[in-house]
């Protein structure tokens, strides 16, 4: 939008200095440009110049009526120097000013078809205006119209892609209502369910589902670079982690240190996928210390391009994890998968008396 709204004011700028050229070149008292009103047929005074500008400025002219609606119905340019006795010359927009003389041409599109007219009015001096000043001014209206054109291609497909945006949001809307439909009925199954491991193996799944769910909210809050606050949706992965363990008996305190940090929503998706693999993990040995668990989260960006996701325990096991992913054995394969996907480097460590580390780094 700021984007847009600066791309407005720099044309009118140009525009407005193009009418103050049109007043130098032709030797005129007066400039204007008008534009033919797709909705009303009518010619607006879009950019005058002269003595009463700011009198005239937004001022309609019927299509059918004066020198500028005959113009652009008849895509050529006109010449009088001498309007009164024109049958064409509609009235003077203003009290103020008298037209005596004028030139106008068409402003025409990349298909030569007229969208309005560029005029100057009463040549100084008592001059005339003649022939060979058309070529002149009409080389001067191909440069109005271009900068015109240019600005109506940049808006469309601003307007397209807002458009693709509503509709990849609704598929997201979409799959999310059809993610919550599939997680409520798990959580209905999971309290029929009394086989410990298959009780595992659905919270394990359902915690995933949620994992892609916590995109959907944010995606309305992407930045114009088209990425998403990624400390904000590790945040709410790690929160829904730590619910996740609640009913659990055992004490494990949860540590946040997020630093801010900017990433597209898919390679956000597969980093909150990762974190959630590796906190479940972390939570299960952090639980099985003697002394109070506790699993501690950090998101550095290092530089401009690189960001490191950090998930430290102090429980034992970590060797456990290591075979796992090297063994590709699941669920531990799913993180090298989707570390793949990121094309991130991931890394572990791993220490009996303090518990252990995984370190995830990849590049925005």
């Amino acid at each position: 939008m700021v984007d847009g709204i600066n791309r407005t004011l720099q044309l009118k700028e140009v525009l407005r200095k193009c009418m103050e050229a049109a007043k130098v070149v032709m030797n005129s008292e007066a400039s204007s440009l008008m534009l033919l009103d797709e909705l009303t047929g009518d010619l607006n005074v879009s950019i005058p110049t002269g003595p009463v500008k700011d009198e005239i400025m937004g001022m309609a002219v019927p299509k059918s009526k004066g020198i500028g609606g005959w113009v652009i119905s008849y895509n050529q340019p006109f010449i009088s120097n001498d309007v009164v006795e024109s049958d064409i010359f509609w009235k003077d927009l203003s009290t103020g000013f008298t037209t005596r003389n004028i030139i106008c041409v068409p402003l025409q599109d990349n298909e030569g078809q007229a969208f309005g007219v560029l005029q100057a009015i009463n040549k100084k001096d008592g001059q005339m205006f003649v022939n060979e000043d058309v070529p002149v001014f009409e080389s001067l209206a191909l440069h109005v119209a271009s900068a015109i054109e240019r600005s109506k291609k940049f808006d469309e497909v601003e307007r397209k892609l807002a458009e693709r945006e509503e509709e990849i949001l609704d598929i997201h809307r979409r799959l999310n209502d059809n993610l919550s439909a599939i997680s409520d009925l798990l959580e209905f199954d999971l309290e029929e369910i009394r086989d410990i491991d298959s009780r595992k193996i659905l919270k394990a799944t359902n915690a995933r589902i949620k994992s892609m769910m916590n995109v959907q909210p944010l995606l309305s809050e992407k930045t114009e670079s088209g990425t998403i606050n990624l400390s904000k949706y590790l945040g709410l992965i790690a929160g829904q982690v730590e619910q996740s363990f609640d009913d659990s008996d055992e004490d494990v305190r949860l540590t946040l240190r997020l630093e801010d940090a900017q990433l597209d929503s898919r390679r956000s998706m597969l980093c909150g996928l990762i974190l959630n693999e590796l906190m479940t993990a972390a939570y299960k040995k952090a639980s099985s210390s003697k002394e109070i668990g506790e699993v501690i989260v950090s998101l550095k960006q290092t530089g401009k391009e690189k960001v490191v996701v950090i998930v430290t325990d102090n429980g034992r096991g970590t060797e456990v994890i290591q075979k796992d992913v090297e063994g590709m054995k699941s669920p531990k394969a799913i993180i090298r998968n989707l570390a793949e996907k990121l094309e991130a480097d991931l890394s572990y460590t791993q220490n009996p008396e303090i518990g252990s580390t995984s370190i995830l780094s990849f590049h925005i």
